[in-house]
């Protein structure tokens, strides 16, 4: 069995550094993300398909409750860095569970992740893992 990834109320708490903004019944926040190394061309299209494709997961799913409005925005600052903003009614629900997972994945499986706002939750070097 795989050992099993586990995160400290640090890790998952809201961050300084994050932009919450509240238009009408819409929340937009905004996240940064630095990678370990400069993403090539593929590596940032990667990234960007794999956060739609969490949007998408989670959009038409019942079980996740995030009601978001419409699909993510991705940017890239430089290479090394991207920010990405999605856009929903609540924050609420387990959304942020697969979430998680998918950028523990593109952070062990991609480029490493060394800091997720203020995190360096997906940091492969700081990883505590337990069985």
């Amino acid at each position: 069995m795989a050992p099993k990834q586990k995160y400290t109320e640090a890790d998952i708490k809201v961050s300084k550094i994050a932009k919450f903004v509240r238009d009408g019944d819409v929340i937009s926040h905004t996240h940064t993300v630095i990678f370990g190394r400069p993403l090539t061309t593929a590596e940032r299209r990667l990234f960007a398909e794999v956060l739609n494709g969490f949007y998408y997961t989670v959009y038409f799913s019942q079980q996740f409750e995030a009601e978001f409005v419409s699909e993510p925005v991705i940017e890239f600052d430089s290479p090394s860095q991207a920010r990405y903003t999605f856009h929903q009614r609540a924050l609420y629900g387990s959304w942020k569970d697969l979430l998680f997972a998918v950028l523990f994945n593109f952070s062990h499986e991609v480029v490493p992740i060394l800091r997720h706002d203020e995190s360096a939750a997906f940091d492969p070097a700081r990883m505590k893992i337990t069985a």
